[in-house]
């Protein structure tokens, strides 16, 4: 019986040690945690998806550009068609939300964190929410934009003031929600769209308004914008890394090449090359998270550095600002070799976390500015 009971146990601590090792294993593959020693270039390659394996395969070839640029401008005419339908003057917009009958007059358009396009489009608006950090904030207070507030908080509109402003439509962001859709349609039609998709928000708001060749014009220029970038730093980069980290107040995140729609606009549109920590990010893109152990592992030849969360959180900026001139004095910083080389750019996260064509545009203007000239 003895015998029986102890090889029980010994059964039961090789079963707790397998499943250890294969907890370890998985956290190895997927990225769940901080790891000591990264995975090996082969085996993250190995673990790309296809979509990942050609982007890294492209080149800066200007006819290669303009053929890439073509296609993405036919993929995203397709996405908004599934949006916006168009039978002679009846336009409706089918959206995450809901389905709203465009207004055959919108000469009062509100607009709830959706500016962004709608001055890329240069089409008028009465009202949005914005405060002095916006990268915005000098058009919109040149356009006489009238402000109403939102508690970022709580992500609650002030409904009684949109009311106030009688507008006959309005276009939403959709993150924030049913309930803010539901609020608002009873003051107006309402649109939504998934701003983070800034080329399909861009060309779907224009064709909803009745547009649609001047949305076209205006992704026309940004790819031109983006492949004139792109050129500038393929040359002066010549195929080394660039990785990216924002700086938070509880942890630092080095963010994936294509997977995160801040920073895909960098491989997307500009075929930066990324570091092997990147690429290994990419494979559970969902937690971009390292710890201070694994910096040392960030072997990018140039960084992008912002700290904090954007415009909007004034107190939770403070504290990763101070969290990142305290990491500038650390020696695991001062060794990096993007550090070592003086090729860090550190950037607005006002700016930089912000999702629209114009603030893309401007993110592009500083890297060439910086590394393209």
């Amino acid at each position: 019986r003895i015998m029986a009971i102890r090889h029980v146990r010994c059964s039961m601590k090789r079963l707790l040690l397998s499943a250890l090792l294969g907890a370890c294993v998985l956290i190895g593959v997927a990225g769940c945690g901080p790891q000591q020693n990264g995975m090996t270039h082969e085996a993250i390659y190995a673990g790309l998806d296809d979509k990942v394996k050609a982007a890294l395969e492209r080149t800066n070839d200007p006819k290669d550009i303009d053929k890439e640029f073509k296609k993405r401008l036919a993929s995203t005419k397709k996405a908004v068609d599934k949006i916006v339908s168009v039978d002679g003057d009846n336009i409706v917009v089918t959206h995450k939300l809901g389905k709203t009958v465009m207004p055959k007059e919108h000469k009062r358009i509100v607009v709830v964190r959706a500016e962004d396009p709608m001055i890329a489009l240069d089409e008028s608006f009465i009202a949005a929410n914005y405060n002095e950090n916006s990268y915005l904030y000098n058009e919109l207070k040149e356009r006489n934009i009238q402000n109403f507030s939102i508690n970022d908080e709580t992500r609650t509109i002030n409904y009684e003031q949109i009311q106030a402003l009688k507008p006959d439509l309005i276009i939403m962001r959709d993150s924030y929600g049913k309930a803010a859709y539901e609020a608002l349609s009873k003051i107006a039609p309402t649109i939504t769209f998934n701003v983070n998709k800034e080329e399909v928000a861009l060309l779907g708001i224009a064709t909803a308004l009745g547009v649609p060749e001047k949305g076209e014009a205006r992704l026309k220029e940004y790819y031109n914008n983006a492949k004139k970038t792109r050129i500038a730093l393929g040359k002066n980069l010549n195929g080394e890394t660039v990785g990216f980290l924002r700086i938070m107040n509880k942890e630092i995140r080095l963010y994936p090449y294509m997977k995160n729609d801040i920073n895909n606009f960098m491989a997307d549109l500009l075929n930066i090359k990324p570091p092997d920590m990147a690429l290994e990010t990419e494979l559970n893109p969902t937690n971009s998270a390292i710890s201070l152990e694994r910096l040392p592992d960030l072997d990018a030849n140039y960084l992008i550095v912002t700290s904090g969360y954007g415009a909007s959180t004034a107190n939770n900026q403070g504290i990763a600002d101070r969290r990142l001139a305290d990491l500038k004095k650390d020696e695991l910083w001062k060794n990096l070799p993007a550090v070592k080389a003086d090729h860090v750019l550190q950037v607005d996260s006002a700016l930089w976390m912000t999702h629209g064509i114009i603030a893309k545009e401007r993110a592009m203007k500083e890297l060439y500015n910086t590394w393209g000239k």
